[in-house]
């Protein structure tokens, strides 16, 4: 007998434009050092809607359901952040997760 994964919601803010782009195709993988030395890229989830006041910027903000334990490990700690946020490559998002459009109540 199949059980169902345990899902949990994540949350990405992004322009009009590439939420059309990510729920046609997927999401791609950016990239930055994000103020290390070292280049990092995935695409940036968090466990609350985040808006400009944390640096998400955009008018849609999309809810990725996937199991929490995929996306643990991908963890960006930052002492004193109130939220968590995870930076995850897109071929598992794309594999893993359910995405639609989230209500800015969530």
């Amino acid at each position: 007998m199949e059980t169902a994964q345990r899902t949990r919601r994540f949350y990405h803010r992004t322009s009009t434009e590439n939420a059309r782009a990510i729920l046609a195709g997927g999401f791609r993988d950016g990239s930055g050092t994000y103020l290390t030395e070292q280049e990092f890229s995935g695409v940036w989830l968090s466990d609350v809607p985040l808006d400009g006041n944390e640096g998400a910027s955009g008018d849609v903000l999309l809810a990725v359901e996937i199991a929490p334990e995929l996306v643990e490990h991908y963890e960006w700690i930052e002492v004193g952040r109130t939220f968590r946020e995870y930076l995850v490559p897109s071929a598992l998002i794309n594999q893993h997760a359910r995405v639609s459009i989230a209500s800015e109540d969530a």
